[in-house]
């Protein structure tokens, strides 16, 4: 075997100093996110602020971005969370990651805090504290236009902040070649707080990634190449693209969506019909794809609003939903609008969307009035002044103010019981479907570590319906298919958090891998690839414990930093009391009783109490995670 080593660049922005290490905890983590998770685990106490010098962030590429392997162009961010204190990882793709390796970096560890804006220059196995002086306030279409000028280089790609992350809006997030986000956690926030403004790489880099065994790699990259070639799923997604699987505005129209602030999960088809991805293909000019896909799917979009062109990559589902269904707007110019500027001033759309959701509901409930709003009229529907709301929020103005600090924040500082309002999961807004109707999507959501989202443990499974026998054979649960069984589905949901943190770490799409084509499950495909890699021989068993550890982390650094427990793992209360209205599924409700089976058993799949959801020490120690028991001990 061997020895491979991470290049880390470890970057001192208060001493403007760089210091490159050879880590072999790279690849014993797999990159991306299992490393960024064991750093915060290691270094970053549990009383630091997260917009603080002290604080640190980890951008890290994953042990396979940037290789041949399909969706290999994943970027995770790693953190404090800015909503809750706890633990804060964000996936980004486009073409940044694979660049950012070819130019000699796998990762980053951002650390102290810059006297002045400043961005990185990562080229050749070096890293050059720049001068942002001039690009500081700038969007991010603005700003990457301004480095690539400067660099006299159009091969760079870039990651960067605009003005919500340089003024500190908590949903403020990372944009990658001008649309492709790392969000949720306020990562980029805390890029601002650092007057960290952006980090260019060079696509054209002399680096080659190291591979150990070249034939056995170039075999099974053929393998997992067949499986996603012959995949109807893929298919699907790069004929409609991830606009097409919007739960408002999807391939039927008929999924069910949050609605108003998720007051419902029904909407009137006559306004779905008018955001589907068919009715916003007279607007496409092209398609958008990352490093080394085939699928592309994310749309161009060119149409007018306001008296304004309006043109950008775009959208993802959750910008579909966000700006439509949860906002009840059926103006489609206006959906993509919102969308556009939030990609341009670097905001989260769905922590974007669930803040000015409520804020609209407390409007609405004469909870907030006209003199909070200073005079905005923000009523369901109403979207240029939601809109104009948008740039509120970025540049802190106004209302914008309020809302900047994210929904349970703003909550707190109105008061009058609006938090009663706040959709949320440990303090992260929600914009999601499915919490009455799909049982382990909904739950996936409700148990993620970095609060709200469906990416950290959700499945596919029930949005697919998979027939009984697949269930049965891929995770011994013939009801796996069936959104409103909750049979298993906390076993379900645990294993799903497991091999979604496997994917995160080697840094691949979803789309590309288990968790959109199911025959890709089978996590020998990423041991073989691994190890061909690499030169090691790990066991699907040894690297299915690398992601169990990597979700074990996370959680104690929540109980430590964030004080987390059962009661932090539960759904808004409305997806429990209010049915959904009309529709296929007219009259769902997630049932407490039901939901608390599912979150036992989830707990009892990871081997952690009942009753409390915290981890045993004991048990802990039995799986080999001595370190994470000795950490619970010592910060309790």
């Amino acid at each position: 075997m061997k020895e491979l080593y991470g290049n880390i660049a470890r970057v001192d922005l208060t001493s403007k100093t760089v210091k490159y290490e050879k880590s072999k905890d790279f690849y014993k983590w797999l990159g991306g996110r299992g490393f960024g998770v064991k750093t915060v685990f290691e270094e970053i106490p549990k009383d630091v602020n997260p917009f603080s010098a002290e604080n640190k962030i980890v951008i890290a590429a994953g042990c396979f971005t940037g290789t041949p392997i399909p969706g290999s162009s994943r970027i995770n961010i790693i953190s404090k969370n800015v909503f809750n204190n706890g633990i804060s990882y964000s996936s980004g793709g486009g073409d940044f990651a694979p660049a950012l390796r070819k130019s000699g970096i796998d990762a980053l560890i951002i650390e102290g805090s810059s006297d002045k804006p400043v961005y990185l220059e990562v080229k050749d196995g070096l890293v050059n504290i720049r001068d942002a002086g001039r690009i500081w306030g700038k969007t991010i279409t603005d700003t990457e236009l301004a480095i690539k000028e400067e660099l006299n280089d159009n091969h760079v790609k870039i990651a960067a902040i605009g003005p919500a992350g340089e003024n500190l809006v908590r949903m403020a997030c990372v944009i990658m070649d001008r649309a492709h986000a790392a969000a949720w956690g306020g990562c980029g926030a805390i890029l601002g707080s650092k007057k960290l403004k952006a980090i260019a790489a060079y696509s054209n880099g002399p680096r080659k990634i190291e591979v150990f065994d070249k034939k056995r790699f170039t075999d099974e990259l053929k393998r997992y190449k067949w499986v996603l070639s012959a995949s109807i799923p893929a298919a699907n997604l790069k004929r409609v693209g991830t606009h097409g699987t919007a739960g408002a505005g999807g391939l039927t129209g008929k999924a069910p969506t949050s609605v108003r602030n998720s007051l419902d999960e029904y909407w009137d088809p006559d306004k779905n019909s008018k955001v589907t991805e068919s009715a916003y293909k007279k607007y496409e000019i092209g398609r958008s794809t990352c490093y080394n896909c085939a699928i592309a799917c994310l749309h161009e979009y060119e149409m007018e609003y306001d008296g304004e062109t309006v043109k950008g990559i775009g959208m993802h589902a959750n910008s579909v939903r966000a700006f439509s269904s949860n906002w009840d707007v059926d103006d489609p110019a206006a959906v993509f609008k919102a969308h556009v500027l939030c990609n341009e001033y670097g905001l989260d759309v769905d922590g974007t969307s669930a803040t000015i959701a409520w804020a609209i509901e407390c409007y609405e409930e004469g909870i907030i009035t006209d003199e909070d709003t200073h005079g905005r009229k923000l009523t369901w529907g109403n979207h240029k002044e939601l809109i104009k709301l948008i740039t509120d929020v970025a540049y802190r103005e106004k209302f914008g103010d309020v809302l900047a600090e994210g929904v349970v924040n703003a909550a707190r500082i109105i008061g009058r019981d609006s938090i009663k309002h706040a959709m949320q999961v440990k303090g992260v807004g929600i914009n999601e479907q499915s919490l009455r109707t799909h049982k382990a999507w909904a739950l996936g959501i409700a148990i993620s570590t970095r609060g709200s989202g469906h990416v950290s443990a959700s499945p596919q499974t029930e949005k697919r319906g998979i027939a009984p026998e697949t269930g049965e054979w891929l995770f011994g649960n013939p009801e796996a298919g069936d959104p409103v069984s909750y049979r298993g589905k906390g076993k379900l949901v645990g294993w799903y958090e497991i091999y979604k943190a496997l994917v995160d770490s080697v840094g691949i799409c979803y789309f590309n891998a288990g968790w959109y084509e199911f025959a890709l499950s089978d996590v020998t495909y990423f041991r073989e690839l691994y190890n061909s890699i690499t030169g090691a021989e790990l066991s699907n068993e040894e690297l299915w414990r690398i992601g169990e550890e990597v979700v074990n982390m996370e959680k104690a650094i929540n109980t430590v930093f964030a004080g987390f427990t059962r009661k932090d793992d539960y759904l808004p209360e409305r997806v429990m009391t209010i049915p959904i209205s009309d529709g296929k599924f007219k009259g769902e409700i997630m049932h407490r009783d039901k939901f608390d089976e599912m979150l036992e058993e989830y707990y009892e799949f990871h081997g952690w109490d009942r009753e409390t959801g915290l981890q045993d020490k004991d048990r802990l120690k039995d799986k080999g995670f001595e370190r994470i028991a000795k950490f619970l001990v010592s910060n309790l």
